[in-house]
């Protein structure tokens, strides 16, 4: 019995001390979260090249302003936010803003769609952006990322227009 109270309070003292010293990498300390996946908003967009589903070249560089989402079709959320994204990207066809989906494994045929279906064959473009979770969205300004979406929420696709709004209204008041 001594054995198992002298075990228990070990165990106890060494789980206080790695709570108390552990930091955000390690999921511990002050929170049991681990940091979201980088890149972040106010980072640098890694920039790529690729073919899309359609035979197009896609490039997202550093100047302009892009949509980009990772989706799989296997993915409840994906698919949810698919409709959203569809009437933004055709909404917003004329004012020089670029929507791509990143499908992670294969990809709907989506011929009529008003974004490029893009497939991340290697996996280089889905390490790149260090993406753990899908559906994620950046919308991308500039070579900058503007704004990160996890996941798909009631309000999505209300954030995602209210930003583009937003950039749009400021690139009026620059040439203004």
């Amino acid at each position: 019995m001594r054995r198992l109270i002298l075990v228990a309070v070990l165990v106890l003292v060494a789980a206080v001390v790695y709570r108390s010293y552990g930091s955000a990498e390690t999921g511990t300390g002050g929170t049991l979260t681990l940091p979201q996946p980088a890149p972040n908003v106010g980072a640098v967009a890694p920039s790529f090249e690729l073919r899309s589903e359609e035979g197009r070249d896609f490039e997202l560089s550093d100047e302009g302003i892009y949509v980009l989402a990772f989706w799989s079709t296997l993915n409840r959320q994906s698919n949810q936010s698919r409709e959203g994204f569809e009437r933004l990207a055709s909404e917003f066809a004329n004012d020089d803003v670029e929507f791509a989906a990143v499908y992670v494994n294969s990809a709907p045929n989506r011929e009529s769609a008003h974004y490029e279906v893009l497939r991340d064959r290697s996996g280089a473009l889905t390490q790149s952006y260090n993406i753990k979770r899908v559906p994620r969205l950046f919308l991308i300004e500039d070579g900058r990322v503007r704004l990160v979406q996890t996941g798909f929420y009631e309000e999505y696709d209300n954030e995602l227009e209210a930003e583009i709004r937003a950039y749009l209204s400021e690139q009026e008041e620059r040439a203004g």
